[in-house]
């Protein structure tokens, strides 16, 4: 019997595999080719240079990212975008093997996977330089593997899950959401006090080595680094001083306290608003029979599988209350999860139907074909972007405004700026720029001595910190400080913006007013 397990799981894998290398293949033939600015951009010159992100700090990320920076292909903003195109493969082939510990047939585990892989949010995902593809492998694989721990009782599954819970919090901290339903799938299963300090010691061990890999950042002093370019010289806009985040562990604690995103986080007085717009959307993602189907999942797992139904119910319940009281401008990113979740379902209200016609005395081949077709008629809806994205070998239109515009020529423009910039200047700009800037110039040209600010970094006080107008007076007389806007708060605060053009480029060069 054991080896009949082992020979079916080794099968399954294999499957699994070749899941993961087809999907690996549809997102690196659609990724987006070169250098974005904003968060990607961010994640394509950290990758490259290892150091620290916004918050809440991606340290496991970056180390995973970074072997790609060293591949022989194109450059190293593409292979950035290729290591989220790899672990949407790595996700796509952990949720066939969760698909499957609900559904007794092959067919259907593959077609869910293969109309969750076309979905427009998990695909765009996919294409850039991001974390939500790395943390969806995390989440599925964790899900995967408490689902197998739960079916078998092989203690390395509650091992590899409970290590990959603690690791992945340097992926991506919304993982973490899982913890109220894997606490209830381990009261449920292990009532005796060894399993729970097995899975909690796993835990730890990853949770230590996220934070071995943080300090292990934090030490490289890289030039392009979220606290240098954009909390230190803003530190007052959080409150704070340059000096309270000069320490490793104060930095930890700003990122972990995700005090960049604190504001938007629990608003339930949108909940109404955001809801509608959650369940009117969803069949644009999955399907009308997905939906259907996980449904009727969930009442079936009720009726025969409780703890399951309870586990996967509360873990969806959870990620409902987070994203669905969370008012930041790209929630659609965060949805990810809960359509992973309704996948599953989905999964387990097509083994029910496929168990009811056989009660019924219908073919059970039948049931399956059938519903495999009516899983493939809800993703014709993605048939023609598939089409096009194929064919044209590029990136697909999606339907999303914070979706990053890529524009070929941006490098082509930024080089002759960077080129021209006057040793030790520095530059203030905003998000999306700043990130461009700091590749070309530290990734591509090498020009360590320049250096770049985003001026306005909370979206909640649109005014320029206190401490970035004293941190300009006080590096006027021995750098030359730019602007890439006329900004007329600089102005009122005393100081002058003189037009001037650097490598082709219009900047503003800030200058006292009372010295002219």
């Amino acid at each position: 019997m054991e080896r009949q397990r082992t020979t079916h799981l080794q099968n399954e894998l294999l499957v699994a595999s070749l899941v993961a290398l087809a999907g690996f293949a549809l997102y690196l033939r659609t990724l987006v080719p070169g250098l974005l600015g904003g968060d990607s951009g961010e994640f394509q010159t950290l990758t490259y240079l290892l150091g620290h992100t916004h918050p809440t700090g991606y340290p496991v990320y970056l180390f995973l990212a970074h072997p790609f920076q060293h591949l022989p292909i194109r450059d190293g903003a593409y292979r950035a975008n290729a290591f989220s195109a790899l672990m949407g493969g790595i996700t796509l082939g952990a949720l066939y093997l969760a698909a499957r510990t609900l559904t007794r047939h092959r067919g259907l585990a593959f077609t869910l996977t293969i109309a969750f892989a076309l979905s427009p949010t998990f695909w765009s995902q996919a294409l850039i330089a991001e974390v939500y593809t790395p943390a969806a492998a995390f989440f599925t694989a964790i899900l995967a593997l408490l689902l197998h721990w739960e079916r078998t009782r092989t203690t390395s599954f509650l091992l590899a899950a409970g290590f990959l819970g603690g690791w992945s919090l340097g992926v991506h901290m919304t993982v973490a959401l899982l913890a109220p339903a894997v606490l209830l799938l381990l009261w449920g299963k292990a009532r005796q006090p060894r399993p729970w300090a097995m899975a909690a010691g796993a835990a730890i061990l990853g949770l230590l080595m996220t934070l071995a890999l943080f300090w292990w950042i934090d030490a490289r002093q890289s030039p392009a680094d979220y606290f240098r370019l954009v909390v230190e010289p803003s530190a007052s806009a959080w409150g704070l001083s340059p000096q309270d985040v000069d320490e490793p562990w104060e930095r930890l604690r700003f990122h972990w306290t995700a005090q960049q995103f604190r504001p938007y986080m629990l608003q339930f007085h949108p909940l109404p608003e955001q809801a509608r717009w959650y369940f009117r959307h969803l069949p644009q993602e999955l399907g009308w029979p997905i939906l259907g189907l996980a449904l009727w999942g969930f009442v079936a797992l009720a009726r025969h599988h409780s703890l399951r139904a309870a586990f996967l119910g509360l873990a969806l319940l959870t990620q409902w209350l987070f994203t669905l009281t969370y008012t930041i401008w790209d929630l659609y990113v965060f949805l990810i999860p809960g359509y992973i979740l309704i996948v599953l379902l989905a999964a387990a209200g097509a083994d029910a139907l496929v168990h009811r016609g056989v009660i019924l005395q219908v073919p059970q081949m039948g049931v399956v074909l059938l519903l495999v077709l009516l899983l493939l008629a809800g993703s014709l809806q993605h048939a023609p972007r598939v089409r096009h994205a194929i064919t044209q070998g590029g990136p697909p239109s999606f339907p999303f405004e914070e979706y990053p515009t890529y524009d070929a020529r941006l490098p082509e423009r930024v080089r002759p700026l960077i080129a021209d910039l006057p040793s030790g200047a520095i530059l203030l700009t905003d998000w999306d720029m700043l990130w461009p800037y700091a590749y070309i110039a530290y990734v591509e040209m090498d020009r360590r001595d320049v250096r770049f600010i985003e001026t306005r970094p909370r979206d909640d006080r649109p005014e320029i910190a206190g401490s970035l107008i004293h941190y300009i007076r006080s590096h006027l007389s021995d750098h030359p400080v730019f602007i890439s806007t006329r900004d007329r708060e600089l102005r009122e605060k005393g100081f002058r913006l003189i037009p001037t053009r650097v490598g082709g480029a219009r900047l503003y060069k800030i200058t006292r007013r009372t010295s002219e």
